[in-house]
């Protein structure tokens, strides 16, 4: 069956139900659902990890090489949204939906391309999954904007897909977030038993020691 997201900027065009019926919403006031083709929410939000970041986020954002590679939140939007809402490669923007708002900075890229449904457009926004308050690279939590809703099958999180805003800008903080100290990089001393010189880590391995 061809369902739209529980979420979508559209109507379902194809088949007469909107989204799932199956798909398990609690009802709290905290959990509030933007009805289909809301303008005020006319961008497609969607949730991906990051090579780096392998986990949902607890266990590497611990791990300071991990940290190193993949430092920082950000918001994956087209050259075509960014010149909608004037952003540039690397500003501060906001994204919001009715459940709550996070800031990060913008990542503009040529992947991530409009959608065109029933001869409209509509934007996508990418938002890794894996920050959040505590580790050696903190930022914002994505979860804080998708809607709590569940699989009919297999009762797990189902808000990959969800409608959201986003503005340039950043929140209004009454303290912001403080990264844990770095983990001490540990110096080997000793070779890599049946490694060649050039496979030995790079600084960290003294000779006739």
């Amino acid at each position: 069956m061809f369902y739209e997201p529980l979420e979508s900027p559209f109507l379902n065009t194809l088949v007469r139900q909107q989204s799932d019926p199956l798909t398990v919403v609690p009802a709290d006031p905290m959990n509030p659902i933007v009805p289909p083709g809301d303008p005020a929410y006319p961008l497609i939000a969607t949730t991906y990890r990051l090579t780096e970041h392998h986990l949902s986020g607890p266990m590497s954002r611990f791990d300071s090489w991990l940290g190193e590679l993949q430092p920082e939140m950000f918001v994956e939007i087209s050259p075509e949204l960014a010149g909608e809402r004037g952003v540039a490669n690397g500003d501060w923007v906001v994204v919001s939906t009715p459940r709550g708002e996070i800031e990060a900075r913008a990542l503009v890229t040529p992947r991530l391309k409009p959608v065109i449904v029933d001869g409209r457009p509509a934007h996508i926004v990418g938002l890794p999954i894996h920050w959040g308050y505590a580790g050696e690279t903190v930022g914002a939590i994505v979860n804080d904007l998708s809607p709590l809703s569940l699989d009919p099958n297999a009762d797990i999180h189902s808000g990959k897909s969800f409608v959201c805003q986003l503005r340039p800008g950043r929140l209004r903080r009454v303290r912001p977030p403080t990264p844990l100290p770095l983990s001490p990089i540990p110096t080997i001393v000793d070779p890599i038993p049946d490694t060649p010189d050039a496979a030995q880590p790079a600084g960290r391995f003294r000779h006739g020691q």
